[in-house]
């Protein structure tokens, strides 16, 4: 597992970047108005033009604003070749990360099937770690490759971690695929014993009851009716 400076990424779940929010507990959360996320990430005049911020990602622009990387990360699940179950280049991925990890040749192949993997899946949090993960190998972790791979994590965790604490359905972490929800379990380190899928008030979650860790965490929750909802939409047609 991975971990990435666990008390500065914390930080990030007490912020705000939407005026309109939700209150569980007395603590504030993002409501996800993909309606009006979608007006504006569509809007050339906005500020969350999405192609810009795009290419403001890609670019590891350290100007983005938290309110920018949440528009960047839930407009993506408003575009019309929207897909939350990208799989064209996992196997390629998978068996670059699984190979012989203790040559440069091994991660310079993991590097370039995770960035084709994300050329065509922006915001798939799971692959940016593991992009972290393989340029720390390929340049170094004093490389401004590597800087920026982290600063693109971040950016995404800034938005997930926007949406909740992962401790009930009410304050699930809303996430645009189930890859994320892997990648964020990554990043802290924990790992899955069991996994339930939750239907109710035409929510859909998962429940990831982990096993143990050193934060004491027995479960996680993920709001996935954005991803569940395009689903049956490709296999409607």
């Amino acid at each position: 597992m991975i971990t990435l400076f666990l008390s500065s990424l914390f930080v990030l779940n007490s912020c705000t970047t939407s005026k309109k929010t939700v209150k569980h507990n007395g603590t504030a959360f993002n409501a996800i108005d993909y309606k009006q996320i979608k007006k504006a990430v569509n809007d050339k005049d906005s500020e969350f033009y999405y192609p810009e911020l795009l290419r403001r990602f890609d670019a590891a622009d350290t100007t983005l604003t938290r309110e920018q990387a949440y528009y960047f990360y839930y407009g993506t699940a408003t575009l019309p070749d929207y897909n939350p179950y990208k799989f064209e280049n996992y196997e390629e991925v998978n068996k670059a990360l699984s190979g012989d990890n203790n040559t440069e040749e091994h991660w310079q192949k993991a590097a370039l099937a995770i960035e084709k993997q994300l050329h065509s899946d922006p915001t798939n949090l799971r692959f940016h770690v593991y992009k972290q993960m393989a340029y720390s190998y390929v340049y170094g972790k004093e490389s401004q490759e590597y800087r920026d791979a982290v600063f693109q994590v971040k950016t995404l965790l800034s938005a997930i971690m926007a949406s909740g604490d992962g401790r009930s359905k009410e304050t699930a972490f809303h996430v645009i695929s189930v890859t994320d929800e892997y990648g964020l379990m990554d990043i802290l380190g924990v790992s899955l014993k069991m996994q339930s899928l939750i239907n109710d008030k035409d929510q859909s979650y998962d429940l990831m009851e982990l096993k143990e860790n050193e934060y004491g965490l027995e479960s996680l929750y993920f709001n996935t009716t954005v991803c569940m909802k395009a689903m049956n939409k490709m296999f409607s047609h």
